[in-house]
């Protein structure tokens, strides 16, 4: 029987994954308003869920140093956050987000194992190299028109930002983990939206080239926001009820909803590689929750 924290991780990465469809389909310059809506409307969302069910007295429990750390643990997801907007902006969508999901959970794993002293069961390990295998393969086996760099950009930079999105969102996920032992969910993402939007403000007013505004009729930037929200809060609970490692690899099946979020929106083809891709992400992901 899956349990309520696996449950929430691949309800985590469903909506993740059909956020990057919005995303995707987003004009380039609206992309960076995407981070600053996004905590407007978790933080109303969260405030709204931590009133509703009195949590407001947790804050007292929060010591300088728990508050550092909730601190520390948004700053580093948020640049994580601002690596994945220059990501696609460099790669390919569907490559990138590809490309970040194989290397995020590998990240936390060695993570997990050497910083939280987790011990990882074997189903876990195999259901992990099923995913990757997967991933690997609907990143790999491509048709020839396929292009991994959007024009213009370089290789070099192309697999910097790949690589300091997943590791940033990593060093985030383990620090969150380790505070959601002794503290509850919703008081420390409440930390994380404040945090993100006082620094997109701060950021607009001392960058003027920076600008986080958002109109009214952009309906796709406010669905994407909200389903991001979704995730986030679905990402979090889970690492409370689960292990860090645990929720990262279930969490690292997002590409699959992508991919048919892409086939069903954006009317993009999913050739055999992909559904072969899609079915080892699948079979990694029984094995690990069974």
């Amino acid at each position: 029987m899956i349990a309520i924290g696996e449950s929430l991780a691949l309800l985590s990465a469903f909506l993740w994954g059909n956020s990057g469809v919005l995303i995707k389909s987003l004009p380039v310059n609206k992309r960076i308003s995407f981070i600053f809506l996004e905590s407007i409307i978790s933080g109303i969302v969260i405030f709204i869920l931590i009133s509703a069910l009195n949590q407001w007295k947790e804050f007292t429990e929060f010591t300088y140093i728990t508050v550092f750390f909730a601190v520390l643990a948004a700053s580093v997801n948020l640049a994580g956050s601002v690596f994945y907007i220059y990501t696609i902006k460099h790669v390919k969508v569907g490559m990138g987000f590809v490309i970040i999901n194989s290397l995020f959970p590998l990240f936390s794993i060695i993570g997990s194992i050497f910083f939280l002293g987790d011990k990882l069961s074997l189903p876990i390990y195999l259901g992990a190299v099923f995913i990757l295998i997967g991933i690997s393969i609907i990143a790999i086996k491509r048709d020839s028109s396929f292009s991994f760099l959007e024009q213009g950009s370089s290789m070099k930079i192309a697999i910097i930002f790949c690589t300091l999105t997943p590791l940033s969102w990593a060093i985030g996920a383990l620090i969150m983990d380790r505070l959601l032992d002794y503290h509850a969910v919703l008081p420390l993402v409440f930390i994380r939206a404040i945090n993100t939007f006082i620094i997109c403000i701060g950021l607009s007013i001392l960058i003027k080239k920076v600008s986080f505004k958002v109109q009214r009729s952009e309906k796709k930037l406010i669905f994407a926001s909200l389903l991001t929200t979704g995730a986030m809060l679905g990402w979090f609970t889970s690492l409370s009820l689960s292990e860090a490692a645990l929720t990262v690899i279930l969490g690292s099946s997002a590409p699959i909803f992508a991919l048919f979020g892409g086939w069903l929106f954006l009317k993009e083809k999913i050739n055999l590689a992909g559904f072969a891709g899609i079915v080892s992400c699948l079979i990694g992901v029984i094995i690990v929750i069974l």
